[in-house]
């Protein structure tokens, strides 16, 4: 009898303490030094979008624009979308929402209220991008997926304006609704993880089918199009054929092994995102997709967690102690010396 139940209670007893553990690891936020820089680093690329198209803004976007007003209007009824754009054919309205979608984008990407601008940074970047979604990459696609699930993200823990607000505020005993708060956050990060290895996982064996990439050329045949060419590098690449085919394979095979590395290991994780970066850094500089590398780049960063930041701040903190002279110290760029900061005593979780 008593064998019996001490048998029948042993799986419960397992449950309820799994169901602790993952209580306990959800009440506390993780991965927020990494919201927080991909809050810069998006931040950043919707400003670009923003200014690299303001002096034809009238011709793209207005009512008066390559796209007439009423065709755009009635496209937004017919597939049921919208778009701020879409209320008025005023041209003052269209100067106000497009002066006021750069406000947003700018105090979004310095973390004031970032939690309410955050769904309005969603709202005005989706609506320009509807208005003429013909000149977009496709890191606008990512970013749109990704400023949903921000929305339940605390992106503006560090590096911010309303991180600043909290430090002057002192400490405060955190109340009923922070732990779902970290809940919240922590399942948007998860789906940050997720989204962007269907992403890259995708894409890498949608490659794998194509003859071109089969068989090495398909950056070759990219180059040579003319659309995607930095002078002097371009050629350099293309005229390679060992080099051309070996970044061929290497995409390949880094966009599929992506998202077994993410959620392999802490170790192989980190190998991804190291990859993830200096992938994206390479398209930015080869391809000229800046936006494009940058949506991306701030979803990969996001999967670093704090301790790991914490860590890269203190190697940076000892190479800078090191090479610089100590009476340039005190000059030290902030975000480095946050980066250093000792751990609340949280360890991230493999992602």
């Amino acid at each position: 009898m008593s064998g019996d139940t001490a048998a029948s209670s042993g799986p419960p007893s397992t449950l309820a303490g799994a169901w602790a553990a993952f209580t306990a690891w959800q009440s506390q936020p993780r991965y927020l030094m990494g919201a927080s820089l991909f809050r810069l680093v998006a931040g950043a690329a919707v400003l670009i979008e923003y200014l690299i198209n303001y002096s034809q803004r009238r011709y793209l976007f207005g009512p008066s624009g390559l796209w007439p007003y009423e065709t755009f209007v009635a496209e937004m009824a017919h597939t049921r979308n919208f778009s701020v754009y879409a209320w008025s054919a005023s041209p003052l309205f269209f100067e106000v929402c497009y002066h006021l979608g750069i406000v947003v984008a700018v105090l979004w990407m310095v973390g004031w209220r970032a939690r309410w601008l955050t769904p309005l940074q969603w709202v005005f970047l989706w609506s320009l991008h509807q208005r003429f979604p013909g000149i977009w990459d496709g890191g606008d696609n990512i970013i749109h997926l990704i400023l949903v699930y921000a929305c339940f993200a605390d992106v503006s823990a560090h590096f911010s304006m309303d991180a600043e607000r909290r430090r002057a505020k002192g400490a405060v005993e955190p109340g009923p609704w922070a732990t779902v708060g970290a809940m919240f956050h922590n399942t948007a990060m998860v789906a940050f993880a997720v989204q962007i290895s269907l992403v890259y996982g995708l894409a890498g064996l949608y490659k794998v089918q194509g003859g071109v990439w089969q068989d090495g050329t398909a950056l070759y045949y990219a180059f040579r199009s003319g659309q995607f060419v930095i002078p002097g590098v371009t050629e350099w690449i293309y005229r390679d054929a060992f080099v051309v085919t070996a970044l061929s394979y290497c995409t390949v095979a880094f966009q599929v092994a992506f998202p077994f590395l993410l959620f392999l290991n802490p170790y192989s994780r980190r190998l991804a995102v190291v990859m993830g970066f200096t992938f994206h850094v390479g398209i930015a500089l080869v391809l000229g997709l800046v936006t494009f590398s940058l949506f991306m780049t701030s979803v990969d960063l996001a999967l670093m967690g704090d301790d790991e930041y914490r860590a890269i701040g203190r190697f940076l903190t000892r190479l800078r102690q090191r090479f610089l002279p100590r009476t340039s110290s005190p000059s030290a760029p902030v975000a480095v010396e946050a980066l250093a900061e000792p751990s609340t005593g949280s360890h991230p979780p493999a992602a």
